[in-house]
């Protein structure tokens, strides 16, 4: 566990607590490096430390954090579970590298960083900039680009009014919704690592110097033993992990923070037998900042007793007795980690063969966690996710399975957000159509039942709408197959409108113009029906012709909309005799409250499309895989509610 040291790095020294195991000498370090957020010095290794103790018989105890947490004076520590001497557990060591005071520091200066938008629109010129570099004849336009930052800024926007809306309901403990927290953390950490490179050394440092510190101190406990050590890191400390993995394999020199003419020994690579990374966003920096990546071509070969040599320029060769298990796991709801197909690609580049990882057999994707965003945190509390990495890389007991997809946890994860849009733009026609009814007593109490299925018929003919005009908006035109999709949800609008009661219909479009000529001669109800279609149409079209960009096609939206109507309705209401007797304020009101839930709804469907097709369907890294490799995007199956995105191994 690495203790903060201040504005100046002191020299890490480290202590062992020496817990249980009857004197058994320790083997195996597992070291723990966190990702991104606020975190709890020792809370990450702790969580590690849980997972292994589940596979005791019966489970060892969880300990609190004081339990892991480093004495006063010393900056680094492992400590050992209470577990019996023959109990394999008995032999593993537990360690953290801490770096979150660093990020904080920034974040609490408020000085520094961009605010979350301004900082997304450089991510998509960043990405333009790799497509015309790598793809200079595709297909791409700036005006795809463009709708890149609107989508982002829209995304954005939405995360943070859910958040607002559901402030009371994460108060109560009823529901957290995580993803705003989850994106600021996120956006906050991923700006340090990448373009700030004091921060980044200083964070490297504090990974270099503490690895040296736990194998010195191993060394001094242990002498003439060799420890195993097995990196197990989180989101963002993942890049962070493997860029100090390559410094040190490339023999790269780290200048000590407390004297620079000094450096730190990076020789603790040669005790490293496996990492494991969950949720990680790896391949993402590969192709957004490629830079990151410069310094770290070498050469590999094997020598007589089957060691992997690693020689860089004139430096010293780092020799490794095997090569380093890697295993990478990944929920298909968890919005930044990934498969790391990039990585493969840039350690052939650098000419890395440290490692023992190919996408085929050693990265892991499943639908595990039925809350998109907190997926990227429920590994923590995966038996399974942690018992594969235990058993198939530190013990190596032959009897690992990987993790299986959890029944309905897919369907759950992706049914969830698009149910919650369907029910707002459900309540949205409810409240509207209530103030209606309640307002003109003369023509609802007699005539027309306030039926659950109107109301119904009503919800799913607006989210037909809200869908088929907002599809076009937020994809790329790839022929006219997304176009046939709005048509059919526009189609099923219709087919609402026609199966809406015949009192209702009448209502609704009696005050609408009469078309020039009839479809329906003689039957007044037809006739609405079809003038109530054309409504429908003209509205979601006024979606479609503005330019696309997000915001202003909601405007376009929302405004037709709400001058359909208000038509509708105020007209009808006006010349209703029964408006003298009864307020029309309630009317006025409820039409507020509609406009305000279906802006809610279309911003939520928004947030869900663009999180089904670009995150969990990985549309985007996908895309920035293709440009790595200088190709242009394939097109991808349409919705969200498709399969999952091709199985570990499969192509593009």
């Amino acid at each position: 566990m690495i203790d903060d040291a201040g504005a100046n790095e002191m020299p890490l020294t480290a202590t062992a607590l020496k817990a249980s195991g009857g004197g058994v000498p320790m083997e195996k370090i597992i070291v723990a490096i966190h990702g991104v957020g606020n975190q709890l010095r020792s809370s990450t290794i702790r969580s590690v430390a849980r997972r292994f103790g589940d596979r005791s018989t019966p489970p060892l105890p969880v300990m609190p954090l004081g339990y892991f947490s480093s004495a006063a004076g010393s900056n680094v520590r492992w400590s050992r579970l209470d577990a019996k001497p023959d109990d394999v557990l008995a032999k593993i060591g537990f360690a953290e590298v801490y770096w979150a005071d660093i990020p904080a520091q920034v974040v609490k200066a408020n000085d520094t960083l961009e605010e979350t938008k301004a900082w997304g629109r450089t991510v998509v010129s960043r990405a333009e900039s790799v497509y015309e570099k790598s793809v200079p004849n595709g297909n791409l336009t700036p005006q795809d680009f463009a709708l890149g930052i609107g989508v982002v800024e829209e995304l954005i926007e939405t995360i943070d009014v859910l958040e607002n809306l559901l402030w009371v309901t994460a108060k109560a403990g009823v529901f957290k919704f995580e993803i705003g927290e989850l994106l600021r953390d996120y956006v906050d950490d991923v700006q340090i690592v990448t373009d700030f490179p004091v921060y980044r050394e200083k964070i490297l440092y504090r990974l270099h110097s503490a690895l040296a510190a736990i194998v010195a101190t191993y060394q001094e406990t242990y002498p003439g033993r060799v420890p195993d050590i097995y990196l197990v890191a989180h989101s963002e400390g993942t890049v962070i992990s493997l860029l100090g993995l390559l410094q040190a394999l490339s023999n790269q020199v780290i200048p000590d923070h407390e004297d620079p003419a000094k450096s730190v020994d990076t020789s603790w690579v040669t005790f490293v037998r496996g990492f494991m990374t969950i949720g990680s966003p790896i391949d993402k920096h590969i192709t957004l900042w490629p830079k990151l990546w410069d310094d770290f071509n070498m050469t590999s070969s094997t020598d007589e007793s089957g060691a992997v040599v690693l020689t860089t320029g004139n430096q010293t060769p780092v020799r490794l007795p095997r090569k380093i298990k890697w295993r990478n796991y990944f929920d298909y709801g968890d919005p930044i980690g990934f498969k790391l197909e990039s990585a493969v690609d840039l350690l052939q580049d650098k000419g890395c063969a440290a490692f023992e990882f190919a996408t085929a057999e050693h990265d892991f994707g499943f639908s595990r966690y039925p809350m998109p965003g907190k997926a990227h945190n429920d590994y923590w509390d995966d038996a399974d996710v942690f018992g594969h990495f235990i058993e198939d890389v530190v013990i190596g007991s032959g009897q690992a399975q990987p993790p299986a997809n959890r029944r309905f946890a897919s369907v759950i994860s992706k049914c969830i957000p698009y149910f919650a849009t369907f029910l707002l733009h459900l309540i949205a026609v409810f409240v509207l159509y209530k103030a209606v009814t309640a307002t003109s007593d003369t023509i609802f109490t007699a005539e027309i039942v306030l039926s659950a299925g109107a109301i119904g018929l009503l919800g799913v003919l607006l989210t037909c709408i809200t869908v088929a005009a907002r599809i076009p908006r937020l994809v790329k035109p790839n022929g006219a197959r997304w176009e046939i999709v709005s048509m059919i949800f526009l189609l099923i609008g219709a087919l609402c409108v026609a199966y809406l009661p015949t009192d209702v219909a009448t209502f609704l479009g009696e005050r609408l113009p009469s078309l020039p000529f009839t479809l329906y001669p003689g039957d007044e109800s037809a006739a609405k029906t079809a003038l109530m279609t054309a409504a429908v149409f003209v509205v979601v079209i006024a979606g479609w012709v503005v330019p696309r960009r997000p915001k202003l096609s909601r405007r376009a939206l929302l405004g037709s909309g709400a001058c359909v109507i208000a038509y509708i309705i105020g007209a009808r209401l006006f010349f209703d005799d029964s408006i003298d007797a009864l307020p029309i304020w309630p009317v006025i009101l409820a039409g507020l409250m509609f406009l305000y839930l279906w802006w809610l709804a279309i911003m939520l469907f928004d947030l869900t499309f663009v999180w089904h097709r670009y995150v969990r369907e990985a549309v985007f890294v996908q895309a920035l895989r293709c440009w790595r490799r200088r190709e242009d995007a394939k097109p991808r199956p349409m919705m969200g509610l498709g399969p999952e995105p091709p199985p570990v191994g499969s192509p593009v």
